[in-house]
């Protein structure tokens, strides 16, 4: 079994590395808070149904007089049914694994030289374990679908077959539930009236998908202009996209005064608007789509823009703090350090019809 941090990049003759907190951490591209644009339903641990209140139909008749016939009301409702899955995170790690590598500072001696639980390299392992957890919470809600499948390049005349995730990648990573994504697709299928297409996506190479500045504010409007009334009179209501998709808005505001554009986002946090709506960057999208949407020539729908407000993007949870909460132990009977983490989650539309998807 392989080390969990790859030492073997360094050479290692006894002293160039004595410890393992003399590394730096690369930069990364660090996932967002989920309640940035998400709203967490806790103590979902298994099917559920959720009921919301919809609006009132038609009142309001010419007074009829004496005896008067009653008018109908009803009131709509909606149905969203909550059917969590399983997840897990299973780490093991053998110290003889560190032998050879400047990890070895990091191990204790004598009987206690395979419980490393408790070093330095263990409190990075945990650092960047936390990190890769957050990234994994987004990736299972956006990004999962059922269905997931490899691409399989086209070899002589046979045509390219397969799905969209990039060869090679492990399918087991993205297949646990129908993440945001899958179901937008799946909305705007049945309701062509809500999504608008970004030409640049469907081109077939690497530099002919580079988004066009030009485009841009174009592709915002129409969003924004082909939402109903209800959408667009939503409290909250945002452009949240592809980092790709937020670069070239900002290009295409050369010459502007962009400071009147700007809108906090969060304390500390400024954002660009467009007609007065918050947009908000996901660089964690961008790095997954070239990731794990990369079929070789071009990937699958770099640019991505929805319209929507936090209230529609709903994931279910057994636990808030489920995805934070990694256990780390030494078992001695198989003299491994082990890290378990698991729970149950659910990503759901909570109303499909309040949402426009730029894609």
């Amino acid at each position: 079994m392989p080390p969990i941090i790859d030492m073997n990049k360094f050479s290692f003759h006894g002293d160039e590395i004595k410890a393992i907190s003399e590394m730096v951490f690369d930069e990364v591209v660090n996932a967002p808070e989920l309640s940035l644009i998400h709203t967490i339903f806790p103590n979902i641990v298994t099917d559920k149904e959720l009921g919301f209140i919809g609006e009132g139909g038609l009142v309001g008749k010419a007074n009829s007089g004496c005896d008067p016939t009653p008018q109908n009301f009803s009131i709509a409702t909606r149905l969203v049914k909550w059917e969590p899955k399983d997840w897990e995170i299973l780490i093991h790690a053998c110290w003889k694994d560190l032998k050879s590598t400047a990890a070895v500072y990091s191990l204790k001696l004598g009987t206690a030289i395979a419980d490393f639980s408790t070093t330095d390299y263990m409190n990075v392992v945990s650092t960047v374990l936390a990190a890769a957890m957050k990234k994994f919470v987004l990736r299972l809600a956006w990004f999962n679908d059922t269905d997931a499948e490899n691409y399989v390049p086209a070899v002589g005349q046979t045509p390219a077959s397969g799905g969209d995730i990039t060869p090679g990648v492990d399918v087991g990573y993205f297949n646990i539930l129908d993440g945001f994504w899958k179901q937008i697709a799946l909305q705007y299928a049945a309701n062509a009236s809500q999504r608008v297409t970004i030409s640049e996506n469907a081109a077939a190479t690497y530099a002919a998908q580079k988004l066009l500045p030009a485009n841009v504010q174009g592709y915002l409007g129409k969003l924004k202009y082909g939402a109903p009334a209800t959408l667009r009179g939503q409290a909250g209501l945002a452009y949240i996209c592809t980092q790709s998709v937020y670069d070239a808005y900002e290009q295409s505001l050369a010459g502007t005064a962009l400071e009147s554009m700007y809108r906090n986002l969060t304390e500390g946090q400024k954002t660009l608007t467009y007609s007065g709506i918050p947009i908000v960057p996901m660089p964690v999208w961008d790095e997954m789509i070239a990731a794990y949407f990369n079929v070789g020539s071009k990937l699958i729908n770099p640019h991505r823009v929805l319209l929507t407000t936090k209230e529609v993007l709903g994931i279910g949870v057994d636990d808030e703090s489920s995805f934070g909460n990694i256990e780390i132990w030494y078992d001695k009977d198989s003299r491994k350090v082990k890290m378990e983490g698991m729970g149950v989650a659910d990503a759901k539309l909570t109303n499909p019809a309040m949402l426009m998807v730029g894609i």
